[in-house]
C-alpha cells in the first residue's frame, strides 16, 4: 500500500502513524532522519528538567515543560504519545499538586521513556536506510 511504504521504500515501524508521516515528509526520509535525531536530542535534554520540577512538586513547571515537549511526538507520527502528553498538561491546569497527579506522572513518564526508544530505533533505521542509498 502506497502509505505503508514510500515511494522511497522506506517502511515505517507499526508504532508510528504511518500515514500522518508519509504525508508530513513526502517521502523525504533524510528530512525524517533529521527531525527523529532531534527530537531525541531534544526530549532527553529535557527529561532531567521534568524529573527535577517533579521532586521539586512545580506543577505549572511541568505542564510548561510538557508543553514544549508535546510538538516534537507529532513530528515523529507517534500521535497518541502527543495525545497523552496533552493529557497530561491538561492535568496539570488550575489547583492541583504533585500528589494529585504522581500516578499520572509515573505513567506518561514511562511512555515517554518507551517513546523515545522506539523513536531512537526508527531513527536508526532512517540512518542505515539512507547511507545505503548515498
Amino acid at each position: 500500500m502506497f502509505y505503508e511504504e514510500n515511494l522511497e521504500g522506506f517502511e515505517y515501524s507499526d508504532k508510528f502513524d504511518r500515514h500522518f508521516l508519509m504525508e508530513l515528509y513526502s517521502g523525504d526520509t533524510k528530512t525524517a532522519e533529521e527531525i527523529f535525531g532531534s527530537t531525541i536530542s531534544q526530549v532527553r535534554m529535557e527529561l532531567p528538567l521534568i524529573e527535577s520540577l517533579a521532586v521539586r512538586g512545580d506543577v505549572e513547571g511541568l505542564r510548561r515543560a510538557f508543553h514544549k515537549i508535546k510538538p516534537l511526538f507529532g513530528y515523529t507520527g507517534l500521535l497518541s504519545v502527543q495525545d497523552y502528553v496533552q493529557e497530561f498538561e491538561t492535568k496539570c491546569q488550575g489547583p492541583v499538586s504533585m500528589p494529585d497527579i504522581q500516578v499520572t506522572y509515573e505513567n506518561i513518564m514511562e511512555i515517554l521513556r518507551d517513546a523515545i526508544d522506539g523513536i531512537a530505533r526508527e531513527h536508526q533505521k532512517l540512518m542505515e536506510f539512507n547511507n545505503r542509498r548515498a
